[in-house]
């Protein structure tokens, strides 16, 4: 569990391959939920720590992000903040932009086409975390499904304004698999053999890869950035611009 001045994120497990969190404070026992699957482990945790449901919020409309929803509301009839009224449970629709307030902690909305035409990320800057869903993922980002390669390029490129110190929790535990992809196509890069023993560490320690530093993903994941000087002369070298690279990068993580 990582706390951050009295806000903690507890991951939860979720489905294969999933994760739901519950974002808490141990001041006053509030709890916000973010995109549950499965409403069972997630309502034993909040018993067992004794805590109040006070909202639920939703990145995107996909069944693995959301059919966790209806058990959780009548567990506790709380609001249920989503991009989308056609999101079974849905009573406040939320926009870019957007404030959301809770008695403990407050989300700053970004609209994140590309995975889902409906997707939004949701960050606070003070406590410097950020929810981002199948937008970003650690080593990667999220396949283009509704939107496209430009529409998820562009919203990569809004996460990549934020704060380096923000601490990322996205949906699914594709970290191994996603470096595993990267050294297949950048060999060669030191970076990327040395962080491989640190996640493999920290996953048999802790389970899991979450959160990670944004900061640190800017310098290694190429989805994210291409600032990094081994990223920026294979583009040269293969006469890149930068929506060449996403799209030559992303079609290749398809089938990977």
């Amino acid at each position: 569990m990582m706390s951050t001045n009295n806000i903690k994120v507890k991951i939860i497990n979720q489905l294969e391959d999933n994760y739901s969190y519950i974002v808490h404070s141990d001041f006053n026992k509030s709890a916000v939920v973010v995109d549950p699957a499965d409403a069972r482990p997630i309502i034993e945790n909040i018993k067992k720590n004794k805590l109040s449901l006070t909202g639920i919020i939703i990145t995107h409309h996909h069944s693995d992000h959301t059919s966790g929803i209806n058990d959780l509301i009548k567990f506790q009839s709380v609001d249920v903040f989503s991009p989308d009224q056609k999101i079974k449970g849905t009573s406040k629709v939320i926009k870019e932009n957007d404030l959301i307030k809770f008695d403990f902690i407050e989300f700053t909305v970004l609209s994140t086409p590309g995975h889902t035409l409906d997707h939004l990320v949701y960050y606070n800057n003070k406590h410097k975390i950020l929810f981002s869903g199948d937008t970003l993922f650690r080593f990667g980002c999220g396949r283009v499904f509704e939107g496209t390669y430009e529409q998820m390029s562009k919203s990569l490129q809004k996460l990549e304004q934020l704060n380096d110190e923000i601490k990322v929790y996205c949906g699914h535990e594709y970290t191994l698999h996603n470096l595993k992809f990267l050294q297949s196509i950048f060999c060669d890069y030191d970076l990327l053999k040395k962080t491989e023993n640190n996640i493999n560490e920290h996953l048999i320690k802790y389970g899991t890869t979450m959160p990670f530093i944004l900061g640190d993903e800017k310098k290694i994941n190429p989805f994210l950035s291409l600032k990094s000087e081994h990223y920026s002369n294979f583009m040269i070298k293969k006469d890149f611009n930068l929506q060449k690279m996403f799209k030559y990068l992303r079609d290749l993580r398809n089938g990977y």
